[in-house]
């Protein structure tokens, strides 16, 4: 009997924590019609915000718009499988696999080290109040991918200088 008990209060918590937390695990509200969204378009869209509220937020001169424009054009999304080549790469060998991917990563490498010198032009042509502005928006845990405890860098307001 008091085996029963144990596995009844056990089924009745397990399933109370799953209603608590669906929830959180349900799509967001703002995913389209379907109620689900490609997560490259999601990031795409949040890219974009995140560029708008920075250009906002540093008041730009039309002297520095160039260099922003560089910058924003240097930023390529990671490149993803195109469809249909997933039966291509399922056709190769493994080291032939690795190939691939040295490839792949060599060109997210070049496409990345232009972004660098295009981020080094822009921040050079920056007064030191938007040079805080700039750092304020990319500093700490929040403004990459790891440590998304609280809200993220883009949703918070820059730092006054």
């Amino acid at each position: 009997m008091t085996s029963y008990r144990t596995f009844a209060s056990s089924l009745l918590l397990a399933s109370s924590l799953g209603t608590l937390a669906a929830p959180v695990v349900a799509a967001p509200q703002d995913c389209g019609p379907s109620g689900m969204r490609g997560a490259w378009e999601y990031r795409g869209e949040r890219m974009a915000q995140h560029h708008q509220q920075l250009h906002d937020a540093l008041k730009l001169t039309p002297e520095q718009e160039g260099a922003w424009k560089k910058l924003i054009d240097s930023q390529h999304p990671m490149a993803r499988m195109q469809p249909g080549k997933a039966d291509d790469w399922a056709k190769l060998t493994t080291p032939e696999r690795a190939d691939r991917m040295l490839e792949r990563m060599k060109e997210q490498q070049s496409r990345m080290t232009e972004h660098v010198l295009a981020l080094k032009d822009f921040y050079a042509v920056l007064t030191p109040e938007r040079k805080k502005t700039f750092d304020g928006f990319h500093s700490g845990a929040q403004s990459g991918k790891r440590g998304r405890q609280g809200p993220r860098s883009m949703d918070r307001a820059a730092p006054t200088p």
